[in-house]
């Protein structure tokens, strides 16, 4: 008989921590919150953080041979203990400023709008249509600022780590879909779905928006690793045993995605203005440069 696994459970933490333990965070959806405990690497401790949005999700303090990262799963503890309308998105990207964080890949796994996509198939979608409605959505609620950009919504120095390292695995993913984000719990009708691809979609989730613009505003960069998990309501049927090896071939290769963007990200010549995105307010003097100041 095997000896249980050692769980390491949310709790302050039980060793100070460094306060630049990373500046890479990953935001995961519920099997790779799986992945992550068993592949990914060994969990240092973990931290649920109190931010003044409430308390984030379990960030768990990862280590790989020396590349340090943090992983947090949006939906809670032990996989899906929160659907994603109900996550707390504002403290958890706020709990990853706190902590250092400075660039986050976001994972997620939509359905596809059209059989141009296969299943377990890796995107890097290249704009967001957001359709949520009772999300909570921006740290500036009565603040005479916060209207920024959106062009384009996701980082371009992450994009061009990410693509180079999926491409040299010769996975070639998508750089040109457009990712709606459903309020959900509940799935899209046929007719959403039907409406979706005339907007101009590709695939549809629940899990970046507010996300996205929530890291925007605290001047982190973001960008979203999608792999398709399934095809949307009336767009093809599929035999659920073969889509579930797809599903687990594609997160076969996360933990190797993960380690080689880690290795690569410190050599990726800057692309982007994320860190500069509140600029214009601090420039008018409307905020300072800390932004626990900024609420």
């Amino acid at each position: 008989m095997t000896e249980p696994r050692t769980e390491v459970l949310p709790k302050a933490l039980s060793i100070p921590y460094d306060e630049r333990f990373s500046e890479v965070a990953f935001i995961t959806g519920g099997k790779v919150y799986r992945l992550a405990r068993e592949r990914l690497g060994t969990v240092v401790d973990v931290l649920v953080k109190e931010t003044p949005f409430g308390c984030s999700t379990p960030v768990l303090f990862m280590k790989h041979g020396e590349r340090r990262f943090y992983v947090l799963p949006r939906h809670g503890e032990r996989e899906y203990r929160v659907t994603a309308p109900f996550v707390n998105y504002r403290a958890n990207v706020w709990a990853l400023k706190e902590l250092g964080v400075r660039r986050i890949v976001a994972w997620s796994g939509p359905g596809a709008l059209s059989t141009d996509f296969r299943i377990g198939e890796f995107v890097l979608p290249a704009d967001l249509l957001d359709f949520t409605k009772g999300r909570a959505s921006t740290y500036f609620e009565d603040k005479g600022f916060g209207i920024l950009r959106q062009s384009p919504p996701f980082c371009s120095t992450l994009e061009n780590a990410l693509g180079q390292v999926m491409d040299e695995m010769a996975l070639t993913p998508r750089r040109d879909a457009v990712y709606a984000v459903n309020e959900g719990p509940r799935l899209e009708t046929p007719a959403e779905v039907r409406m979706l691809r005339v907007l101009g979609a590709d695939l549809v989730g629940m899990t970046l928006a507010p996300e996205a613009f929530l890291a925007r505003e605290l001047e982190i960069c973001y960008h979203p690793v999608a792999y398709v998990t399934n095809y949307a309501e009336g767009v093809a049927e599929i035999d659920e045993e073969r889509r579930e090896v797809w599903i687990d071939e594609a997160l076969e290769l996360l933990p190797e995605i993960t380690w080689n963007f880690l290795e690569l990200l410190p050599t990726t010549t800057p692309a982007c203005s994320c860190e500069d995105s509140m600029l214009r307010y601090k420039r008018r003097g409307l905020i300072p440069d800390d932004f626990r100041e900024w609420i």
